[in-house]
């Protein structure tokens, strides 16, 4: 257990270190949640082929198995440019994301042999939606299935992208949903 939490306080100092604090505040949440930022390109992930950053915002106990907020989190990426996205784009970089959270090792460095990030997404008038299944390297040790949702924001006066996902291993039709969807972006982050 010692060795475990060893482990993981180094994560969180690799992590920590390649946060930027010079963005945030992009989503509407609890004040209870806490907040990452990371500049792209991000450091588990360097294939992503974006510039910009990302705001990630937990509930409290997200990261305890027994929790109902278990891997219920949010983020939002801020990149600069319009890009085209669709499914294919979507599943591609939550795959190289995952890929690269999950095979990150206690010293920082990408170990190959973990086992790969399957993303399906599905298109809906607005948004995507679909599931992400991953091994949590982090928490459990074990294959994991995270429900997905997707929203695209383009920002014209700023010329920037705005992604916003949600993510929990409960249905969508569970009561952290309520709370997930009550996540959005401010008002003013296209001014």
């Amino acid at each position: 257990m010692k060795h475990l939490l060893i482990c993981f306080a180094i994560l969180i100092t690799t992590l920590v270190s390649a946060q930027d604090e010079t963005h945030q505040n992009l989503l509407v949440t609890d004040s209870t949640w806490a907040k990452e930022v990371f500049k792209f390109p991000i450091g588990f992930a360097q294939d992503i082929p974006y510039s910009g950053f990302e705001e990630a915002q937990f509930p409290k106990g997200w990261g305890t198995k027994d929790s109902p907020t278990f891997w219920s989190y949010a983020f939002v990426w801020h990149i600069e440019g319009e890009i085209d996205i669709n499914e294919h784009t979507l599943e591609n970089d939550l795959q190289l994301y995952f890929d690269g959270l999950m095979a990150m090792n206690i010293n920082g460095n990408i170990e190959n042999g973990i086992l790969k990030t399957n993303v399906l997404l599905v298109k809906t008038n607005t948004s995507y939606k679909g599931k992400l299944k991953t091994f949590d390297r982090l928490k459990t040790k074990e294959i994991i299935t995270l429900n997905v949702t997707v929203e695209e924001h383009y920002c014209k006066e700023k010329n920037t992208t705005l992604l916003l996902f949600r993510f929990s291993p409960k249905s969508f039709d569970d009561s952290i949903w309520n709370e997930l969807n009550t996540i959005i972006l401010k008002n003013n982050v296209c001014y």
